[in-house]
């Protein structure tokens, strides 16, 4: 009798992952097949595969359609994780599938707030990778914190904007009013400060024209967003700060750009300061 048994949990097992195996590749029938069994563990976790679920190998391959057929099955819980504590959403989001977003944001059941292992929520993840359409999708959604920094870094979903250079996403942010456009993560990095740092020109251009952005917010070890630019030579940032922006008091920093320059051989900087 229990060698019986075993033989029948081991079918149903192979059947679990059957089922997974199908979520991943596509398989919409051989799916709607399996999911007609009551026995069937449909959220069976797949250990070789960072224990994820069927549904979140659905969300994470982008399959619409399993999607659907998964979200109508009760037995299935769309909110379970893989061990690194991504959700299906949040999958979902980092891998830009706008259909699947939008299917799950709308059903009641979903856990908008839940992060990752490293607490990276939704729209952090959706602004890192540059997926405009997913972020204007966040921003509606009055569940959203769109200030909320992750835990490793410190970082807000306007700071990974600015860092990773996404324009759009930037431009999008900025529009809205409730973003903290000066809000640093660990080291006191501002969004302004990593523009300048990296020459992202046209970045620092939007956020000129911001009157909320604080220009002279320097890090914890005291420098300043222009003094990073000088650093790292990034010239059209320097002309931009020293002769276009009435903001910057460029008496107080002439010492500090002077040593810095000396040292750095970037002489022609210094020309342009005595232009001012």
């Amino acid at each position: 009798m229990e060698e019986i048994e075993e033989e029948m949990e081991e079918e149903v097992e192979d059947l679990e992952e059957e089922l997974f195996y199908a979520c991943q590749d596509g398989g919409v029938e051989e799916v709607r097949k399996l999911l007609q069994n009551p026995q069937i563990d449909t959220d069976w976790e797949n250990e070789d595969n960072d224990s994820a679920t069927p549904f979140y190998v659905a969300c994470e391959e982008g399959h619409v359609e399993i999607v659907k057929l998964l979200l109508n099955d009760e037995r299935v819980d769309i909110n379970n994780p893989d061990e690194f504590g991504r959700t299906p959403l949040y999958v979902a989001c980092q891998n830009g599938y706008l259909e699947i977003v939008k299917l799950l944001l709308t059903d009641e059941r979903i856990d908008i707030n839940d992060s990752s292992y490293f607490g990276d929520m939704l729209i952090y993840i959706a602004c890192k990778k540059g997926h405009i359409k997913i972020v204007k999708l966040l921003l509606n959604d009055n569940r959203v914190d769109i200030n909320k920094p992750n835990h490793e870094y410190n970082e807000t979903p306007f700071y990974i904007a600015c860092q990773n250079r996404h324009i759009e996403i930037v431009k999008l942010l900025l529009n809205d009013k409730r973003v903290d456009v000066n809000k640093a993560p660990n080291g006191g990095w501002t969004p302004f400060y990593i523009s300048c740092f990296r020459g992202f020109l046209e970045i620092v251009k939007l956020l000129l024209n911001d009157e909320r952005i604080d220009i002279y917010e320097p890090t914890y070890f005291g420098e300043t967003p222009i003094y990073a630019a000088c650093q790292n030579g990034n010239i059209e940032i320097v002309k931009l700060l020293l002769l276009n922006d009435k903001r910057v008091e460029s008496q107080l920093i002439i010492k500090r750009l002077y040593i810095l320059l000396v040292k750095k051989g970037i002489l022609k900087l210094w020309n342009i300061y005595w232009q001012v």
